[in-house]
């Protein structure tokens, strides 16, 4: 799954996006009205009172009573000013620093800090409440599967009982979003896997943040649905995902069939560590215990992945490849928009069932690891996962007496472009009306677009303009056994008017679905076309032109490209760069001067047999210097006799070396990427030599300092003159590694002598150790 991190803090001093440097303006919100007094028929006018009578409204409700006068004097002591209060809200808004907001956020009775440009909701007229926090309220990742149809019912997931499982829930033993479930004692049974007890309040803060997707609830406002539910917490993970984790899982299933879960909501998913994508078909054993939970009776909810961007790997991960398991995907939070999230996983399994199932938003509002008073922004389908969970909880609370099986068919008919699917928002976005009209068939909506059918062309002409600014028209290209070989989107602007074009070259027998605005149509050729372009095998093209604007962009996919991305055999190339020194392994090499550096630069492949096991090759180029004593004539010096002024200041042996390598990797702990692995080599250099000598020395009578460089390109060798070899090992996490390389020639030992040169009459052996970090792309 892909990793969340938190974008915006309410509390925190981030507006739009940037942090405040200067002073700002806030709602302080209180925990409640502690003290204050109220006498409606003293405070409101005649005619007030008349009106409120006429609605209905209780003229006692507690969001009219004025703020508590002790609360507000402790607010104004730490700001620059107070420049408005609200009874309905129950805040006081005022400008403050970041430091004295940070201060305020810390009393006691301070419910929530946010900007004054916030989303807080009075209570109206008509609408009685019991108190401020009681007003019907909800995050936008709520509002798009109509949640609020829910909310307004009543139906908060009551009577269902959630599996979670995470690797862990620190705060939601004291967060404020979960103050709810624990003031009513509604998290039922705990259990960690990895460490064998109960405690789960720890560890990595995804579990916080995916429970609050399915109930947490922040003074009366829902970051989930089923905030009436009861939750089983299971952490079933660790941050180095080890094999075990998926027995953990399958133990952990086992579990909440046990505690009675109606519902298993699974944020975690495995696949490009461990697997290849045509085994995401449901055979896994993690996926089998999936589907056997689901047989059981309950509601299983995995999360698609978070691969849709990866190169590698773009396919679901499993479990939620199972048959019978919820698949859910990730969409753009946008209220305008509707697409695919860039990092969400697209499908189908690989035996070509419909995944991911459904969609949510891919982006959203959760509880903040940070303080048990904060939220923040996360993105992942992590979230679209539990969000539809929290979803499916209260549409079976409104459809009591249904299976699991039964409410996983129901959710994903309930789905906003059904019976239209494709591979990367399946289905679309569950939706509350569905099952608040007694799960019957969808009325259909009114077209929206037509087919118009031309001599070479099927056109889809536009009806309906978007509401907003822009709605996606779907299509896809269905095969006679069910499979979509092409689907893709075009997005329609309100301002023009819009056509789309296909070829029925590229038709022949199969079916055109195109679905506008929740209405969907689907096209066949005739008998007389298809025989026509039977055998074609023209390219599926569409076009999409507008009177106003021309020719617009459409999104193309073909799934089985898709697929193909993380299927075996896998070559995974890398560049290189390695820093190193070498080492004297015996007395009898050469003693020198200071630490000699070693550089190489390289690119490397290895070719995967297995997830765990690689075969490779590599080039790279590296250079060694050996320094010598420069106050000591050696054996090179007397050798070629070199004639130099002054006093020599640095000598050096270079070695430029152009290697071949070939190496097996083995992988020791997966993860995304090559994990924790190790290599061992064999490689053959062809090598460059140069001696190089810097003097000082004196330049006419003014004895000014003069830099002299002699350099001693490419001596003779005696002994294997300009090729080496050895042995290289490495052993790294993810870009990172240490590599040690050991030579088995010998550089030295009567070497680099003109062939006048007796052998014998000289001895240099250089070190044969080199080791050193090396970092890769």
């Amino acid at each position: 799954m892909k990793k969340t991190k938190s974008l915006m803090l309410l509390l925190a001093l981030l507006c739009v996006g940037a942090q405040a440097v200067g002073q700002s303006c806030y709602w302080v919100a209180f925990t409640d009205k502690q003290g204050a007094t109220f006498d409606p028929y003293a405070y409101f006018d005649a005619k007030a009172v008349a009106r409120y009578r006429q609605c209905g409204a209780d003229l006692g409700d507690s969001s009219n009573y004025p703020l508590c006068g002790r609360y507000v004097a402790a607010v104004d002591a730490l700001v620059e000013e107070d420049f408005g209060q609200s009874r309905w809200l129950n805040a006081v808004a005022v400008e403050a620093t970041p430091d004295e907001i940070a201060r305020v956020a810390t009393l006691p009775f301070v419910r929530e800090v946010r900007p004054v440009a916030s989303e807080g909701q009075p209570a109206g007229c008509g609408q009685p409440a019991a108190g401020a926090g009681d007003i019907p309220s909800f995050y936008p990742q709520v509002a798009r599967m109509e949640g609020d149809l829910f909310q307004t019912r009543g139906i908060d997931g009551r009577g269902i009982r959630i599996a979670v499982f995470d690797a862990g829930f620190p705060r939601v033993n004291t967060h404020q979003a979960f103050r709810h479930l624990r003031d009513s004692n509604r998290i039922i049974d705990t259990w960690n896997f990895p460490n064998g007890k109960a405690d789960v309040y720890g560890w990595n803060a995804h579990g916080l943040m995916t429970l609050s997707c399915i109930a947490g609830m922040m003074d009366g406002k829902r970051l989930g649905m089923a905030t009436g539910a009861e939750f089983l917490l299971y952490r079933t993970e660790v941050e180095t995902e080890p094999f075990k984790e998926e027995v953990w899982w399958a133990m952990a299933a086992e579990r909440a069939d046990k505690q009675g879960a109606d519902i298993i909501s699974s944020s975690l998913g495995y696949g490009k560590e461990r697997y290849y994508s045509d085994q995401m078909d449901g055979t896994s054993y993690v996926a089998k215990a999936a589907g056997m939970a689901a047989e059981k009776g309950m509601l299983v909810c995995c999360s698609a992945g978070n691969e849709g961007t990866d190169k590698r790997w773009k396919t679901i991960v499993t479990p939620s490849d199972a048959d019978g398991v919820l698949c859910v995907g990730g969409i753009s939070a946008s209220e305008n928009r509707y697409i695919h999230i860039s990092f969400s996983s697209y499908g189908p399994s690989a035996d070509w069932r419909v995944k991911p199932d459904v969609a949510a938003y891919g982006h959203a509002t959760v509880a903040s690891n940070l303080s048990d008073s904060k939220v923040a922004s996360a993105d992942g389908t992590s979230f679209s996962c539990p969000l539809v969970a929290g979803f499916a909880a209260c549409a079976w609370q409104a459809s009591p007496g249904k299976t699991g099986a039964e409410m996983y068919r129901a959710i994903r008919q309930s789905a906003d472009r059904y019976p239209y699917f494709d591979y990367a928002m399946g289905y679309g976005v569950p939706q509350a009306s569905y099952f608040l009209a007694g799960m019957g068939a969808k009325s259909p909506s009114e077209p929206t677009f037509e087919f118009v059918d031309t001599a070479e062309y099927v056109l889809v002409r536009l009806r309906a303009r978007p509401a907003s600014e822009y709605a996606n028209v779907f299509f896809n290209r269905q095969r006679p056994d069910g499979r979509l070989d092409r689907y893709g989107n075009f997005e329609a602007v309100s301002s023009d008017s819009s056509c789309l074009r296909f070829g029925k070259a590229a038709l022949d027998s199969c079916r055109l679905n195109v679905s506008y605005l929740g209405y969907t149509d689907s096209f066949v050729l005739s008998e007389a076309d298809r025989l026509r372009y039977q055998d074609s095998a023209a390219d599926f093209r569409p076009f999409a032109a507008s009177l106003e604007n021309g020719h617009r962009h459409i999104s193309l996919r073909t799934p089985a490209d898709d697929l193909r991305a993380g299927r075996r055999p896998q070559f995974m190339p890398e560049v290189y760069f390695q820093l190193g020194s070498s080492f004297r392994t015996a007395t009898a090499e050469q003693r020198l001067h200071g630490w000699p550096v070693t550089t190489h630069l390289g690119f490397r492949g290895a070719f995967g047999l297995s997830k765990d096991y690689s075969l490779g090759v590599g080039v790279e180029w590296g250079r060694h210097k050996y320094k010598f004593d420069p106050s000591v004539q050696n054996q090179l010096d007397e050798m070629l006799n070199p004639s130099i002024e002054g006093v020599p200041e640095r000598k050096i042996l270079r070695r430029d070396d152009f290697s071949l390598e070939l190496f097996q990797r083995v992988r020791l702990l997966p993860a995304s990427g090559k994990g924790l692995y190790w290599d061992l080599g064999f490689y053959v250099s062809g090598s460059i030599h140069n001696y190089i000598i810097r003097s000082k020395g004196t330049l006419g009578e003014r004895a000014s300092v003069k830099k002299e460089l002699y350099t001693y390109r490419s001596p003779k060798f005696l002994d294997r003159r300009a090729f080496n070899y050895g042995i290289t090992t490495r052993v790294g996490y993810q870009w990172i590694a240490l590599f040690l390389r050991y030579r088995l020639t010998d550089i030295g030992a009567s070497q680099m002598v003109p062939a006048v040169w007796q052998p014998g009459n000289f001895y240099i052996n250089l070190p044969r150790f080199e080791a050193g970090l090396q970092l890769s792309l």
